[in-house]
């Protein structure tokens, strides 16, 4: 045998020692039971005995979903408020309504509940330095409400 050949000879017997020997089939691991389905529960079961409001917070019973429904735009600013808060959103009829309380109330600088009606093609004059503060250091975001004022999402002064 050549000098090259035994020093390959020699490099390479190590390497095959410490792989082992040739791998054998693996015994397969048992089966596992498919577990039966359980039946889908219908929908008139799932939302029986749940509350559902709708925008305002009113609750309201959840009736069967409708095919011949007219086309309405959907509220998003609603069900998006609804999922955030951790809530499901479930088609009733020909609405939406979810499946907590989400509550849509807005504040003025003193902390008084006040309604919020959005703004047409104007601008309202911009809110005290004080109450912006007030409003996002709290974790709540300011709303631009009619022409005339700003309220914020979450009582300021709590």
């Amino acid at each position: 045998m050549p000098l090259n050949a035994r020093c390959c000879a020699l490099l390479v017997a190590p390497l095959v020692a410490a792989c082992g020997p040739a791998p054998t089939a693996s015994p397969s691991a048992p089966a596992q039971p498919t577990p039966t389905p359980l039946p889908e529960p219908s929908a008139k079961t799932k939302v029986a005995g749940m509350s559902f409001y709708d925008a305002q917070g009113a609750e309201r019973a959840c009736l069967p979903p409708r095919q011949d429904c007219p086309p309405i735009a959907p509220d998003t600013q609603f069900t998006d408020s609804c999922r955030l808060a951790g809530y499901r959103v479930q088609r009733c009829a020909c609405t939406a309504l979810c499946s907590g309380r989400v509550e849509r109330k807005f504040y003025d600088a003193t902390g008084q509940v006040k309604p919020c009606q959005a703004a047409a093609d104007c601008a309202p004059p911009p809110a005290s330095a004080a109450f912006q503060d007030a409003c996002t250091e709290r974790g709540h975001r300011l709303q631009e409400c009619s022409c005339d004022q700003w309220l914020c999402s979450g009582d300021p002064t709590k």
